[in-house]
């Protein structure tokens, strides 16, 4: 059985509300913006305040985590 169509507008509702949420809370725009707009936009960020590695060469967070993993798990296996 597929998803009903109350589903899907549920879904398309919460993700139009968070794309207003980060809308407000970056551009604190408070004018009228059509909801479709917002059901369709694509609201990430990409600063260079939100996105450093992307515009200074900085690693991101993920690959700083996995360059700890690999460190460790280089010290566990030469201090065993």
């Amino acid at each position: 059985m597929g998803r009903t169509r109350a589903y899907r507008r549920d879904v398309r509702n919460r993700a139009i509300a968070h794309k207003k949420r980060i809308w407000k809370d970056i551009w604190k725009d408070e004018y009228f913006i059509p909801d479709g707009k917002f059901a369709k936009a694509h609201m990430g960020c990409g600063c260079y305040l939100c996105k450093p590695w992307k515009h200074c060469k900085e690693l991101s967070d993920a690959q700083l985590r996995e360059l700890d993993h690999v460190k460790q798990a280089m010290d566990d296996y030469y201090n065993s």
